[in-house]
């Protein structure tokens, strides 16, 4: 009588430890839900994925019964489904839709990226404070740290400014001019945004980029401190900077991240990680426009009219906002695919 095969011994009534981990996260993540799982079993999922497509052959060619080939093959087809599955079409109106979007996706995806924006902020914010210490000790330094055009013409304005009068830089259109102005800015600013991105794409240019923001906020200020316009300059620049220079910077996060795909995929192919990547990349720069859009209106309407004490308020009030947004909206709502 001829000996047992391996697929009569009964060994195979059970499933491997890695085919029985792939079967526990299926039945966990149930029919296309993958929000269920962490970004760990994720990529667990994906490794087990394989291992199991894998093991389908090895059981045919090892002469397994047909009804573990079966069983191997059935969890592997459903691990495909999840994995391979088009997103689902949003049943919910799309105003929910957009509040999800702002209020839950974008800020878990600003959060996410907080390695890449704080050594950001370190060098525009560092940059700025540094130039600033340096002019407002010698006015001379301001010709070096920055454009001597620029600083030319901000001397000259200071030097115009009557006593007493606050000093309003750039910002000497009416009322009746602030819409077109507005639109004008806008514009500007959201192509500034764009080239954040695509710099990031560079990072050398992505630093020159963040150094001349900051070495111009420093240095106007400092400037501007030589004539005791220090606070209202700093409040006409930051009352609608404190969103518009953060827009920027998350916008240079966005390119940053696909960049990232490219040099360090991790554990997926270059193409693979682009795709995960850009949808990272979307979220962030879905957030740069509608900032964008506000801090233009900020700097059409409030920054050129507003008392200082005004436009310092908007300053800090902007701020508290914008923190309060990224850092608490979403963390209530359970994770999503």
């Amino acid at each position: 009588m001829a000996k047992p095969s391996p697929a009569t011994n009964g060994a195979e009534r059970h499933l491997e430890p890695e085919l029985t981990r792939l079967a526990a996260l299926v039945d966990r993540a149930g029919t296309g839900r993958l929000g269920l799982l962490t970004d760990a079993e994720l990529l667990e999922l994906s490794r087990l994925y394989r291992y199991a497509a894998t093991r389908v052959s090895q059981y045919a060619t090892e002469g397994r019964s047909p009804e573990a080939v079966a069983r191997v093959a059935a969890l592997t087809t459903r691990a495909h489904a999840l994995l391979a599955a088009p997103p689902r079409r949003a049943s919910e109106p799309w105003h929910r839709r957009a509040a999800r979007h702002y209020l839950v996706d974008v800020p878990r995806a600003i959060r996410a990226e907080w390695k890449i924006l704080a050594a950001s902020f370190l060098i525009l914010y560092g940059l700025a404070a540094v130039s600033w210490y340096a002019v407002a000790r010698d006015l001379d330094d301001a010709w070096a740290l920055f454009s001597p055009e620029a600083v030319a013409v901000e001397i000259r304005q200071l030097e115009e400014t009557k006593p007493g009068e606050p000093f309003r830089g750039n910002f000497t259109f009416g009322l009746d001019e602030s819409s077109r102005t507005a639109g004008m800015i806008m514009t500007h600013n959201m192509g500034v945004g764009v080239l954040f991105f695509a710099s990031a794409l560079v990072p050398p240019l992505y630093v020159l980029l963040l150094a001349t923001n900051g070495l111009m906020v420093g240095t106007y200020t400092g400037v501007a401190g030589h004539y005791g316009q220090a606070g209202n300059i700093l409040s006409i620049l930051m009352c609608h900077g404190t969103i518009e220079l953060q827009a920027f910077v998350i916008a240079g996060a966005a390119g940053l991240a696909l960049l990232r795909a490219w040099i360090a995929p991790g554990p997926w192919s270059r193409r693979h990680a682009l795709r995960l990547e850009s949808r990272r990349g979307w979220l962030l720069l879905s957030a740069v426009f509608p900032m964008l859009f506000v801090a233009g209106l900020i700097e059409g309407f409030v920054s050129p009219h507003a008392p200082t004490n005004a436009r310092l308020a908007v300053a800090v009030g902007t701020g508290i906002l914008l923190i309060a947004w990224i850092v608490f909206s979403g963390r209530s709502e359970p994770r999503r695919a």
